[in-house]
């Protein structure tokens, strides 16, 4: 009678397997979501909701946010400050999920400095 195989050993090698394929390409995957995890907790801490399911929608808000921005302005600002741009992912994903719903103030913010940038270089006529 054949020896039934041991499922726990089966399924470490499938998971090793795994990770030895996928895990490169999932690495700063893992690393934008886990700081857009701390940035968004940030978040979470400094509103008040009146149920935990806009705490949780603030959340994911706040992890989408990340993953669909992080890439675009860690290449951005990688480069400005002569970092790699996979080291960056982690502080620029926590940054996004930090500000949570303070988006607006943030565009305010560089719209003004715009303003300001457009009336300065542009003289007075």
């Amino acid at each position: 009678m054949a020896e039934p195989i041991n499922t726990t050993i089966a399924a470490v090698s499938l998971m090793t397997l795994g990770v030895a394929v996928f895990g490169p390409q999932a690495g700063p995957y893992i690393v934008i979501v886990l700081g857009a995890i701390g940035g968004g907790l940030w978040a979470l801490s400094s509103t008040v909701l009146a149920t935990r399911m806009q705490g949780a929608w603030l959340m994911l808000r706040c992890i989408v946010t990340a993953i669909v921005l992080t890439a675009l302005i860690a290449g951005l600002v990688g480069p400005w400050f002569g970092l790699p741009v996979t080291e960056v992912y982690a502080v620029v994903s926590f940054v996004i999920g930090m500000l949570g719903n303070r988006w607006q103030d943030v565009i305010e913010s560089i719209k003004t400095r715009l303003h300001g940038l457009i009336s300065t270089a542009g003289g007075k006529p």
